[in-house]
């Protein structure tokens, strides 16, 4: 049998028992501390997950005001909208009312042009008023000379014409009116009969002339035979014929 050397086997066997110790003292240490880092993690977990519940609150508040939001920014959308239609409308409108504006620029320069023609006219008229004022204020002059010339005389007129009024009867009026209406005829008659009575001073002798020889003529007429016998029956011929 062979014999094998102690030292160095023992020293292995001490070295292994120590690494074996040391390991074992490692893993009970380890073991050991294994609770309190397992109490720490779930202490690290617990208030990873507080905080997870904390940020999923918060996320879900958010989401909900993101959600209110939302819905803000739509009807704000929806409010845009019918803005933007009113404000389509509204431009609409004032192109028409300024459509219209410029019609009624066009009809105001037209009116601006009758009113500076009427201005004129008003001045032409103004000017003629002025005129007929002035010659007005004349005639005022020349009838308050003629009230004061005539006012005596009216007032002495005035019981004759009163008289004349009070006796004057409607038939006289309407007679007078009758002859005012024939009174052109009148005047037309008058400038014919004129020029005769203007040779009436020269006739006069040749009339009174006639007039003897007429009368003589009818002496010898009368003294004619039979005469009165026909006279008598042109008479009764005359009076037959009126019947």
């Amino acid at each position: 049998m062979i014999a094998l050397p102690a030292v160095p086997l023992v020293g292995s066997l001490l070295g292994a028992t120590r690494t074996v110790v040391e390991r074992t003292v490692a893993t009970a240490t380890f073991a050991v501390s294994v609770p309190a880092r397992a109490e720490a993690l779930l202490d690290n977990v617990e208030s990873l997950i507080r905080r997870v519940d904390a940020v999923v609150n918060d996320a879900a508040v958010a989401v909900a005001q993101v959600e209110a939001i939302i819905a803000s920014t739509t009807s704000v959308v929806a409010d845009a909208d019918a803005v933007a239609g009113q404000a389509r409308t509204i431009v609409g409108q004032v192109g028409t009312v300024a459509t219209q504006a410029e019609a009624i620029v066009g009809d105001v320069g037209t009116v601006a042009g009758q009113a500076r023609t009427v201005v004129g006219e008003v001045a032409l008229v103004a000017g003629e008023a002025r005129t007929i004022i002035d010659s007005a204020g004349r005639s005022a002059d020349i009838a308050r000379e003629l009230l004061e010339t005539y006012e005596p005389l009216a007032r002495q007129a005035a019981p004759l014409a009163t008289q004349f009024i009070e006796e004057l009867s409607p038939e006289e009026v309407h007679a007078a009116v009758l002859m005012l209406d024939r009174l052109p005829e009148l005047s037309e008659r008058m400038n014919m009969i004129m020029p005769i009575l203007g040779t009436l001073d020269t006739v006069a002798p040749e009339i009174h002339e006639l007039l003897c020889v007429v009368k003589d003529l009818r002496q010898a007429i009368t003294g004619v035979p039979g005469f009165s016998f026909l006279r008598r029956r042109g008479e009764e011929k005359e009076n037959s014929d009126d019947e």
